[in-house]
């Protein structure tokens, strides 16, 4: 019988027993995940911590043993309609309440999202260009039927931004407001400074159609 590959070594025991505390509701986040992994096996506590691109990976396959690999497609399809449900509802509010909000640039989605990737705890990170306070975008999501939005700011290489956080059926969201003076490169991360995929509303689009001709796509 073939070993099982996610067996192999003490780092995947941890992974794999802190994706299956996420997917049954028994851990508080990623990190409460892991530390319940370590109280859950017998791995030794000296014993480095999975990185989240390894739980990445047992999450997809954890998924895919219970949900099939096109279950896992209909969830990322969902996930992918319900960001590009955002990112309209964000342009719209723009265009209407904004002084010459039309030719600001559009709201997208920034960082693994952007790429399609919303394995293990999916965060769709946006930036929205405006003047508008950020209540004012809060309540516009709230009143489309999205989860009652909390404003905050955040650090960043900026200074303080206003952002509102909220959580979707498929994805936690994190919208940052960009002062339409601000002076911020779009292909670089906030904090860090890092390069960064980036995509508008066209992009999902496009995602969504690439991921529909795989879901419809027969098996071989």
């Amino acid at each position: 019988m073939a070993s099982d590959p996610f067996r192999a070594d003490p780092i995947s025991e941890l992974a794999r027993a802190a994706v299956r505390a996420l997917a049954e509701g028994r851990a508080e986040g990623v990190e409460n995940a892991i530390d319940r992994a370590y109280d859950e096996t017998r791995v030794d506590p000296r014993t480095r911590r999975p990185t989240r691109a390894e739980l990445r990976a047992h999450a997809r396959a954890f998924e895919e043993s219970e949900q099939g690999e096109l279950g896992r497609l209909l969830r990322i399809d969902a996930a992918l309609v319900e960001a590009s449900e955002v990112l309209a509802r964000l342009e719209e509010t723009v265009i209407a309440l904004e002084a010459h909000g039309a030719d600001l640039p559009p709201p997208e989605i920034y960082g693994r999202a952007a790429l399609g990737h919303f394995d293990l705890d999916p965060v769709v990170h946006i930036r929205v260009v405006t003047s508008l306070p950020v209540s004012t975008i809060a309540q516009s999501l709230f009143d489309a039927g999205f989860d009652d939005p909390a404003c905050r700011s955040i650090e960043t290489r900026h200074g303080r931004l206003d952002e509102v956080a909220f959580a979707g059926e498929y994805a936690q969201y994190s919208v940052v407001r960009i002062p339409p003076r601000m002076a911020v490169d779009r292909d670089r991360d906030l904090v860090k400074g890092k390069p960064v995929e980036h995509v508008d509303f066209s992009g999902v689009t496009r995602q969504l159609a690439r991921l529909r001709v795989r879901i419809g796509r027969p098996s071989r």
